[in-house]
């Protein structure tokens, strides 16, 4: 199965052990090391894990929307934030083509990310032979782009994620709008 980088596991994991006790009592004791074990930036660690940890993170939030996609999507966008001042910082004011596939890439194992710009201000991203489809790291990534596209100087960034495979999708697809570069 399908591996998740060290760097978008350890601001989750942080969360979770912000309430240990609960946290505990959510997950199964095959994730309890999780509590105890730094997590090593260039690991990988289980795809399954990962999701788990997010759906016990939307679980434990005080007041979470009723919406989840909106939640995980709020992590997604957090986030961003972290990482684009912080490890991937080189990345920052990438806004071509190759810039969510390389992130993509670094931070999961498998699939093929595709990007096909139909016009200016508007490109598709189609995400292929992904391991583990799940509706929680569509939302993550739905909001890392947005965030991502807008702290490198996009404008009324609109991120949709219109296909997913897991809710029967051949690929997971997203659609992205904006209207201009700040300052230009």
């Amino acid at each position: 199965m399908g591996k998740a980088k060290g760097t978008i596991m350890v601001g989750l994991v942080k969360d979770i052990r912000a309430n240990p006790e609960k946290a505990r009592a959510l997950l199964p004791a095959s994730m309890h090391h999780y509590f105890d074990t730094p997590i090593v930036m260039a690991s990988w660690y289980p795809l399954e894990d990962y999701v788990e940890l997010l759906r016990v993170a939307y679980k434990l939030a005080e007041n979470p929307p009723r919406d989840s996609r909106e939640f995980y999507e709020r992590m997604g966008r957090a986030s961003a934030r972290e990482q684009m001042s912080g490890i991937y910082s080189r990345h920052r004011g990438s806004t071509g083509r190759k810039a969510a596939a390389t992130l993509l890439s670094a931070q999961y194992d498998s699939g093929q990310m595709n990007m096909v710009e139909r016009s200016s201000g508007h490109a598709v991203l189609e995400w292929v032979g992904f391991a583990l489809p799940a509706r929680e790291i569509c939302g993550t990534f739905t909001g890392y782009q947005a965030e991502r596209m807008t702290l490198s100087g996009l404008d009324e960034v609109r991120v949709r994620h219109t296909v997913c495979r897991a809710e029967g999708g051949p690929t997971c697809r997203w659609e992205m709008d904006w209207k201009s570069r700040r300052g230009g």
